[in-house]
């Protein structure tokens, strides 16, 4: 059986660290999914969306489950610059698949993120910024 719907679901925004913004807020996503040509054609399912907008990476996780349904969005600002935070992600992740979470979900966000991570040395080229690991940065 599964738990009943809350009646009315807490809306989060917060900043998580100076670069990293967490937020539950639907219109806000759903916002930010058209704007960058990224919204979910099927609300059926339980699906992950990322998309970059300027150099800051997002993240999009859709829950369609009736007892949390619902959107969350993680934005990493300047990402290419910010590893750690996309780590600090990652590791968020693992430990919810470590802890029996939807692994479709979270297994999918984790490697979303994980690819940012060994990609980020490209963007800050990209980008034009310093290599983080040059010591005359």
């Amino acid at each position: 059986m599964s738990p009943s719907p809350l009646a009315q679901p807490m809306e989060v925004s917060q900043q998580l660290t100076p670069n990293l913004y967490l937020t539950n807020r639907d219109v806000e996503i759903i916002d930010a999914l058209v704007d960058n040509g990224a919204f979910f054609k099927d609300l059926s399912r339980s699906q992950v969306a990322s998309f970059m907008q300027g150099e800051d990476f997002h993240l999009v996780l859709y829950f369609a489950d009736d007892y949390d349904r619902g959107f969350t969005m993680y934005v990493v600002e300047h990402f290419s610059e910010h590893v750690d935070d996309l780590i600090f992600l990652s590791e968020t992740f693992d430990s919810m698949l470590k802890r029996g979470f939807n692994y479709r979900i979270f297994g999918a966000a984790k490697s979303k993120v994980d690819h940012m991570v060994h990609m980020a040395p490209t963007f800050r080229a990209m980008f034009g910024h310093p290599d983080a690991q040059d010591p005359d940065m």
